[in-house]
């Protein structure tokens, strides 16, 4: 009920200038008011940002902090709230500056990327000096994580604050039909190969990497090295002890699909020398698409020993015999059917996704966009229980794949969360705690202790993003026309991997050990179930991030 005596117009003008008020209020808003913002093309899909934040935009933000503290503060020979501003900045100002810079550069960022109604993906790299080397004076600026800038940067004492930083943008685009996909469902069999292959990965479990004593470099060996990098005769990085395995290799932003080969035969002490073309996002800026010498020194080598299929193996998996343990593995893994088979047909609905829909990508992956990709390729085999020394194999070959193959996943990760965003679907706490259970469960391990590692190199969002595409992808198989198929699984024969790769590929631990030793064969269904698998490396990775946050995390 209106007041009496209140105009309409009144009342409209005091609902404005509420509005106004509440915008005040707002940080945002005011600092998108205050900042200059210039956006400039940094490749395809990625925008550089030049930030400028006025002087007036900084000193209010200090005065608002310290007037909130000089309420509070308490300086020696005064009451509470008595202090004289200029103690206060004395006593707290240290404090006071990190907070405050923290709020202006985090504001300032969020309200560029909406003044320029950019739709970014993940965090800004932000061009600085890193603060471990700010007092070498021929240091130049590199991209770092928003983080390491704050931790290096200080509020000018007068004049205005600016940043330049790089961001990774969404592309636009029509998704195709989602309803009368034709897609096959295989049926297939178990046979004693693959039974072999799951006995082979229960003894890697149990396999440690021994040190190769006056050996040479073989195939999967681990090589602890000094590496060296050089552009012109010049060095721009030198890094001892890196630890890198005898297999196809991504290193400092450049692949080499034949290290394997490269390294294969070195003794301790031998020197091998690469030569490839550094990436475009390559830290050192001066050295970015330039072609650079890579030379590596061998100061160990290590190999992974697996132990004898004898009783005592045996029966520390809670088996008599062989045969009770291979017939053990045949029921885990026909029960693993139904499960593997789903991942094929939604790697089917995945290729159908990226074949029918136009989208222009960039030629050549920021490592960042890579890293996201295997972080989340990791999360997806550890659903699936796959081995971890299985796992880092599989990162190192998704770290080398050709450009297309990379250039899929992330087509498709664009494609899916358009899907999403156009179904609504989304993923709950309690489905994203299932999954977590699940995989504790399959490495029999803590709850707490496996969410803990997945909160670490953005896990829980690339878990989110599974659990979310997975829904989108059972939304097309769900709406699609379901061929059946036999393929030809003794042969290995293309049919089996196109049709799924449905071989299951879970085995667990017999009683005791039974949760955590669930090992898919999930080398060929990682093919199939993504659109030219991407598999992940001796030390891990990252994913595409989700345009929506996933739900918090308890």
């Amino acid at each position: 009920m209106a007041a009496k005596g209140i105009t309409g117009s009144q009342t409209d003008g005091d609902n404005a200038t509420a509005d106004e008020a509440e915008e005040e209020q707002d940080p945002k808003a005011l600092m998108a008011k205050a900042i200059d913002v210039k956006v400039a093309d940094a490749g395809v899909l990625r925008k550089s940002l030049t930030v400028t934040v006025p002087r007036d935009a900084i000193d209010r933000e200090l005065d608002k902090e310290y007037g909130e503290l000089t309420r509070e503060a308490i300086v020696p020979g005064f009451r509470r709230g008595r202090a004289p501003r200029r103690l206060v900045e004395k006593r707290f100002g240290g404090e006071v500056g990190a907070q405050v810079q923290t709020r202006i550069v985090s504001n300032a960022y969020l309200a560029a990327i909406e003044k320029q109604d950019l739709k970014v993906l993940g965090d800004p790299l932000i061009w600085a000096v890193p603060k471990d080397k700010q007092s070498d004076p021929q240091a130049k600026e590199q991209l770092v994580e928003m983080t390491t800038y704050l931790q290096g940067m200080k509020l000018p004492a007068e004049g205005s604050l600016q940043f330049r930083c790089e961001v990774e943008v969404k592309p636009s685009f029509e998704l195709p039909k989602l309803e009368g996909v034709e897609i096959e469902k295989p049926q297939v069999e178990i046979n004693e190969d693959d039974i072999n292959e799951q006995v082979d990965r229960l003894r890697s479990r149990r396999g440690h990497f021994a040190p190769v004593v006056d050996g040479k470099v073989e195939p999967n060996d681990i090589v602890v090295c000094d590496l060296v990098v050089s552009v012109g005769g010049k060095e721009v990085k030198k890094q001892d002890n890196v630890t890198l395995a005898a297999r196809a290799q991504r290193i400092e932003t450049v692949a080499f699909e034949d290290f394997g080969d490269t390294i294969k035969g070195a003794k301790v002490g031998d020197s091998r020398t690469l030569e490839g073309t550094l990436g475009d996002d390559y830290d050192v800026e001066d050295a970015r698409g330039k072609k650079a010498k890579f030379e590596i020194k061998v100061n160990d080598i290590k190999r992974l020993q697996l132990p004898p299929l004898d009783k005592a193996f045996l029966e520390s998996f809670g088996f008599d015999s062989e045969k009770d343990l291979r017939e053990h593995l045949r029921r885990q893994m026909e029960g693993e059917l139904s499960t593997a088979i789903s991942r094929g047909m939604r790697g089917q609905a995945r290729k159908y996704l990226l074949d029918n829909t136009k989208l222009d990508l960039p030629e050549g992956l920021s490592s960042r966009t890579v890293e996201r990709a295997v972080v989340r390729r990791i999360v997806e085999l550890q659903r699936q229980g796959v081995p971890m020394e299985e796992i880092e194999k599989h990162a190192d070959e998704l770290r080398t794949s050709a450009a297309e193959d990379a250039l899929a996943e992330l087509k498709l990760h664009f494609v899916l969360e358009e899907i999403a965003e156009k179904l609504e679907l989304d993923v709950s706490e309690e489905e994203l705690n299932a999954q977590i259970a699940s995989i504790a469960q399959m490495y029999g391990r803590r709850f707490d202790r496996v969410r803990d590692d997945l909160m670490k190199n953005n896990g829980i969002e690339s878990l989110y993003l599974q659990v979310r595409d997975d829904k989108c992808l059972d939304h097309v198989i769900k709406h699609a026309v379901i061929k059946e198929s036999k393929p030809d699984i003794k042969g290995k024969g293309e049919k089996a991997e196109k049709a799924a790769k449905a071989k299951p590929e879970k085995a667990e631990k017999a009683e005791t050990a039974e949760k955590s030793d669930k090992a898919p064969a999930a080398k060929k269904e990682a093919k199939a179930a993504a659109p030219k698998p991407e598999k992940k490396k001796e030390s891990g990775g990252d994913a595409a991030k989700p345009a929506r946050k996933p739900p918090s995390k308890k």
